[in-house]
């Protein structure tokens, strides 16, 4: 049965969120603020060098990964963490537009993903393999998570 709307701990406040993305993952972002978890820690967005769509994709897939798994002990990471795209809409609170992307999170624990990549790299191809039936407990062992980002500037991009 897959588990939906498992939680996980937000990501504590940082001084300089752009450096944290910076060093974790390479990439230098004009942003700051907080994580996006709600309208007090909305993600700050300043000048983009990219698309917007392509901006919210990174951001989101960035802290989907820290929070499901460089945070986290080894044996309870996740991998194969896909987000998909369910609904942006624009709220206002004093006087400020935020926009709020919502996303349906999928991903299963890494030490089970690892033994699936396993057994589909040794097993493809041959006659013996139940193709439908890896696939079918691969959804089984997937939890799903519907998890919405704040953001505040989007519109100014």
């Amino acid at each position: 049965m897959m588990k939906t709307n498992i939680e996980f701990q937000t990501l504590p406040v940082v001084d300089d969120i752009s450096e944290v993305i910076e060093d974790v993952f390479g990439v230098k972002l004009d942003i700051n603020g907080g994580w996006g978890y709600d309208n007090t820690s909305a993600l700050i967005v300043g000048k983009l060098d990219t698309d917007v769509d392509q901006f919210i994709d990174m951001f989101c897939n960035m802290r989907a990964n820290i929070e499901m798994n460089l945070t986290l002990e080894e044996q309870d990471r996740y991998a194969g963490i896909n987000l998909s795209f369910k609904e942006s809409k624009e709220f206002e609170i004093n006087n400020k537009v935020y926009d709020i992307v919502s996303f349906e999170i999928t991903a299963m624990k890494e030490t089970v993903y690892s033994q699936f990549i396993k057994e589909y790299k040794e097993n493809y191809g041959k006659q013996e393999f139940d193709l439908s039936e890896h696939f079918k407990k691969r959804k089984e062992s997937t939890v799903t998570r519907y998890v919405d980002y704040w953001f505040l500037g989007l519109r100014d991009n």
